[in-house]
């Protein structure tokens, strides 16, 4: 005859769902919050009192929630994994009662055994929120259930009387005191803790944790307080340790950078995507969402640039890195650990590691993710420090956030903005590479936008007009796919204001491709003039040195014959131009300053140019000049090469730098300019094209020769292909002639030169140009 049995419960059971279980003193602390938020407090302290007393030291956890009665204590606080907050469709309760929007932050039933991690004895004092309540004490002493394997642990037990007084002057709420504690709680912890609980809560929520605040109190600290906002600096909240805790996210910062906000809406129906830059909205989707198990989900991530890791350290008083990276909130409180220091439980770092350059890692980020609703699915797991159970509805919420938030934000700032902070130069401390700005990459903003017209999963396309104006400058092929793809964005979206933006493009395109022959017409014709006058140059030379007088009136219309002056020159006609288009259109007066200012620039530049040139005196019956070739090269690196604005714009502008040993060197040879020229421009294009972003052009000098060494960081020569780079019609690359590296050989020699190759750098490649000593 069958008949049945019943478990048996140890009292060891204590220590796996207790200390064992939750193993952080930090989770700890999160658990003991998170149940005075579900208890409906407005606020709970935590206290440490004699931190530095390890006899005498406590922390009490003290909430002005809902507190509890002494049936609440023995049906439901006494009741092991028992959860109100996971019953409640079931057993209506204290906590049902509340007349809140607030979605309980935990749901296991096990968090205040988070009392036995922090220390060997609770005492809980509570009062419930009803008619005549009654003060409640419960005692428990967590060693009477250690060592104590064969003893049940229901026979274990906890002390309890009602109090007819209590020294909180407490209305409402409970009270935990902690003593015997377990760790020693020094000032560097505490703030530790302060830091944490910072990102514990997510104040963007709409479930009321906005009305939640959390305080820390340690008397023991005050004194270093204060001496430590004596100095008259404003200290971050985060390094003072009495006072509430705040959690500044990321945008109450202020800090401009490349943001996506990408949300699936509370029914799970579409995906909507918001990208900005720096204040201005590149695009804005919605679509449908494929992901049937994900709903009422929302992720905020920024990308850190270095004016927002700046910011971030100066308003928050430690790096980026220190804080964190993408945090996780399920309805308000953080899950644990996301966001770490370390942590890649999103595989953020796993995928950087695939492609350095290509891919966005934890320290370029900072962010959060939040979910809001029941969503059981996405649940935590019960050590409470391992974060969401890795089930299938899990995966998808990683994928998710890789496809639909992460790769959006890397195509924009690697692929369309150039990802990388600015290189600054140790010396100079002037910008080398400048980060690219949305207004300097319209057209790849459009080309990008309308990539998603034919995706069937897109509904709605939104962006900022004012990429439409960057058409009337552009005079590409590409001009007419966009147009075509605006129009069907526009079609699409069924918005009236969209469609007739799309109408006034392709009137502006019409325009755009008249001026445009009318442009090229006019460009042929300054095309053939200087030809003619580069022609003339031939017959120019200088009679005297560098420092001598100007250039007499008759040759001063020569110094334009130079390619880089007359691109110069082609710039200011093409503003004059626009000028005179703003003027008679009635533009605004910041568009015509803008154009002046462009204009103001390029003049500056034509002074530079005249400035060297009028160093020289020219006859116009000789071809070459009879000067100081190292003073010329290095007058055209810091006069010419350096202001070109179309390498720059195209982050093509590499760092050169100047080294002279010793600092006075001359070399008097004669030379046609043009050809020393050639020289340069062929050697800076080889090293562009090969990676490199620095070059170094060193001077020196001995008794039987002149050397400049011409040094880059780029990818560097190969042994195979060493003795084959001066060959006319050989090269390595894509967008290489193969003429450069020869041409330049072939000027070198024929000025009685050499030059030779030296791979053997660690990085790069280094070429070596040799004069015969005129000494």
């Amino acid at each position: 005859m069958a008949n049945t049995e019943t478990f048996k419960i140890s009292a060891a059971l204590k220590d796996l769902i207790g200390k064992e279980l939750i193993t952080d003193e930090f989770v700890a602390v999160f658990e003991l919050v998170k149940n005075s938020f579900d208890a409906n407090a407005s606020k709970v302290e935590v206290i440490f009192e004699n931190n530095y007393e390890p006899d005498n030291a406590r922390i009490i956890i003290k909430d002005n929630g809902k507190g509890m009665n002494y049936d609440d204590l023995k049906n439901k606080w006494l009741f092991v994994a028992y959860s109100a907050k996971r019953l409640d469709k079931e057993n209506e309760d204290y906590r049902d009662k509340i007349k809140t929007q607030r979605i309980f932050a935990g749901a296991k039933g096990v968090g205040r055994f988070s009392c036995d991690r922090l220390g060997r004895f609770l005492n809980l004092i509570t009062i419930k929120d009803e008619p005549k309540p009654k003060t409640e004490n419960l005692v428990v002493n967590w060693e009477d259930f250690e060592n104590a394997d064969d003893e049940e642990f229901v026979n274990i037990k906890v002390t309890h009387k009602v109090l007819t007084e209590n020294a909180y002057k407490l209305q409402n709420g409970t009270i935990l005191e902690i003593t015997g504690l377990r760790d020693n709680w020094d000032r560097d912890r505490i703030l530790k803790l302060k830091k944490s609980l910072a990102k514990l809560i997510n104040p963007n929520q709409e479930n009321d944790s906005d009305n939640f605040e959390i305080e820390m109190i340690a008397k023991e600290e005050l004194t270093l307080d204060k001496e430590k906002n004596k100095k008259g600096e404003k200290k971050s909240d985060l390094e003072i340790v009495n006072g509430l805790v705040k959690n500044s996210i990321f945008e109450t910062l202020e800090i401009k950078t490349s943001n996506i906000l990408v949300q699936i809406s509370p029914k799970g129906d579409y995906i909507e995507t918001t990208l900005q830059d720096r204040g201005d909205l590149i695009y804005y989707l919605k679509e449908k969402n494929h992901y049937k198990d994900l709903k009422n989900v929302a992720v905020y991530l920024f990308q850190l640039n270095r004016a927002a890791k700046a910011n971030f350290t100066r308003l928050m008083g430690m790096e980026p890195v220190k804080y964190g990276s993408v945090f996780m909130y399920k309805n308000g409180f953080r899950v644990y650990p996301y966001g770490e220091e370390g942590e890649d439980g999103l595989g953020i770092e796993r995928r950087k590691q695939q492609g350095y350059n290509r891919f966005l890692g934890t320290r370029d980020l900072i962010g959060r993710i939040e979910i809001n609703g029941p969503q059981p699915e996405l649940r935590e797991t019960t050590s409470r420090d391992g974060g969401l159970v890795r089930n299938d509805t899990f995966r998808n919420l990683i994928d998710f956030f890789e496809k639909y938030v992460l790769k959006r934000l890397e195509n924009y700032v690697v692929n369309i903005i150039a990802w990388g902070d600015p290189e600054i130069d140790k010396v100079t401390k002037e910008v080398i590479r400048p980060e690219l700005w949305a207004k300097d990459v319209k057209v790849q903003i459009l080309e990008l936008i309308s990539g998603y017209i034919n995706s069937q999963d897109v509904i709605e396309i939104q962006y900022d007009k004012d990429f439409l104006k960057i058409l009337s400058d552009k005079q590409e092929l590409s001009v007419d796919k966009i147009v075509k793809n605006v129009s069907k964005v526009a079609a699409k979206s069924g918005n009236p204001e969209m469609v007739k933006e799309a109408k006034k493009i392709e009137k502006a395109v019409r325009e755009i491709k008249a001026d445009a022959d009318r442009d090229k017409a006019k460009a042929a014709k300054e095309e053939e003039k200087r030809k003619e006058t580069e022609k003339k140059l031939d017959y120019v030379v200088s009679q005297n040195n560098f420092l001598q007088k100007d250039i007499s009136d008759d040759t001063k219309n020569l110094e334009s014959i130079l390619h880089h002056i007359g691109l110069t020159t082609n710039f200011i006609k093409k503003d004059i131009e626009n000028l005179v288009k703003s003027i008679n259109s009635n533009a605004s007066k910041n568009e015509l300053q803008t154009i002046v200012k462009r204009l103001s620039q390029q003049n500056e530049k034509i002074t530079s140019f005249s400035k060297y040139f009028k160093k020289v005196n020219f006859n116009i019956h000789s071809n070459k000049l009879d000067v100081d070739v190292i003073s010329f090269t290095n007058e055209y690196i810091e006069n010419v090469y350096k202001l070109r604005d179309d390498l720059r714009i195209n982050r093509e502008l590499l760092n050169v730098k100047i080294n002279m040993m010793p600092k006075r060197i001359e070399h008097k040879i004669k030379f046609n300019p043009i050809d020393m020229i050639i020289v340069l421009d062929n050697l800076i294009s080889n090293s562009t094209k090969h990676g490199a972003s620095k070059v170094e052009l060193t001077w020196t000098k001995s008794d039987k020769s002149i050397q400049l060494s011409f040094k880059d960081d780029g990818k560097g020569i190969a042994d195979n292909i060493l003795d084959s780079i001066f060959d006319f019609g050989f090269t390595t690359s894509r967008r290489g002639s193969g003429i450069g590296l020869y041409h330049a050989k072939e000027i070198i020699e024929n000025l009685n030169g050499t030059i030779k190759v030296n791979n053997k750098l660690s990085k790069g490649v280094e070429f070596l140009i040799s004069f015969i000593s005129n000494k």
